[in-house]
């Protein structure tokens, strides 16, 4: 079924596939956005912790950023989804507001009562409210290109703010690894195509088709990847998933898998691996795997690709994307839409609290 390329042209009227085939550019393009933003606004500033405000796919450029400096960031770094923010915001925190339309709401309003803190402000948006706002205090801010579901820019929500941490000394240089990074993908998306046949991204989502997946990785790193692919199969394929990390589901989930009930057979345990990974967690997962396997549940191991750690997390989300994709496809659903979304934030303009 996945085979046959008329398929694609009938459900993917949105144009997802492109999509996916072009994302690498959005590197090269996040690098020149972050080279060129205005950071003076942080001079003599002392910033002891940051937050970054957004939802769905603009708050996982700030998972991803977080994940991924797990080892460099010298001060904390959270993720607010939320209307409310921590009490510990001041005016020694950095506050990111990113929302790729620029109006989401709880987005705004966290940027808002951060605003109200006296924290240290910086947006990322296509434009919208948040740009406005930006603009009328006199915020520096990231505008970066529009026209995208918000899932899709996922290049455009991480690099140019790596980028910006690089400047601001937060991190080491990565520029490099981006490039090579971008590279990669861009290679890796020609053998993902749909124009290639039997492809991984689409075994994997014949294997998962029909199933509930479980995704699980280690904490380190690669949990922002799993809460992706979940989030990506949600999306595009509009089917549920759940994402769980090592080694915290062994100290409680792992339990609740003695009964399974007729449910189990729709069960698909794919566990997500990096070479780094601690041993003691890889050999948690080995173990954790053995017990589903007794359970007669067979999971699925997926190893990153790649020499540098952005290209060992960027090879695991680019094989989810393409697996949702797939997934949408064999559900026949329209990968772009996501009508219910629309309908919820049509109800939400009618309540006044």
């Amino acid at each position: 079924m996945l085979n046959d390329l008329e398929l694609y042209s009938e459900v993917d009227q949105g144009g997802m596939a492109k999509l996916l085939m072009q994302f690498y550019q959005q590197f090269d393009t996040g690098v020149e956005l972050a080279r060129k933003v205005d950071l003076t606004a942080f001079a003599g500033y002392e910033i002891y912790n940051i937050l970054l405000c957004g939802m769905g796919g603009s708050a996982i450029g700030g998972d991803l950023l977080r994940a991924y400096l797990f080892d460099e960031l010298p001060i904390p770094m959270y993720i607010n989804r939320d209307y409310d923010i921590p009490g510990f915001v001041d005016e020694h925190t950095l506050v990111i507001g990113s929302s790729y339309s620029g109006n989401t709401e709880e987005s705004i309003s966290s940027f808002m009562k951060a605003k109200d803190r006296g924290a240290l402000l910086f947006a990322i948006s296509t434009g919208g409210k948040l740009i406005g706002i930006a603009n009328s205090l006199g915020v520096p801010y990231l505008k970066i290109p529009s026209g995208l579901p918000p899932r899709a820019a996922l290049g455009y929500s991480f690099i140019p703010l790596l980028g910006v941490f690089i400047r601001l000394g937060y991190a080491r240089d990565h520029w490099a690894d981006i490039k090579s990074t971008a590279r990669l993908l861009k290679n890796r998306a020609e053998k993902f195509s749909p124009s290639v046949p039997d492809n991984p991204a689409k075994k994997l989502a014949t294997r998962i088709f029909g199933k509930l997946p479980l995704i699980y990785s280690s904490t380190r790193y690669f949990d922002v990847v799993g809460t992706r692919f979940r989030g990506q199969i949600n999306e595009n394929a509009k089917m549920l998933a759940y994402s769980s990390l090592l080694p915290e589901m062994n100290h409680n989930e792992l339990v609740g898998w003695k009964h399974l009930f007729e449910f189990g057979k729709q069960l698909v345990p794919v566990f997500l691996t990096d070479k780094d990974d601690n041993p003691r967690v890889r050999y948690r997962m080995e173990l954790t795997s053995d017990i589903m396997r007794r359970l007669g549940v067979e999971p699925i191991f997926l190893e990153s690709q790649g020499e540098s750690l952005l290209e060992r997390i960027f090879s695991l989300i680019q094989l989810g994307d393409f697996a949702s994709y797939y997934l949408a496809i064999l559900a026949r659903e329209d990968p772009r839409p996501v009508k219910i979304i629309d309908y919820l934030k049509t109800r939400l303009k009618e309540f006044k609290g």
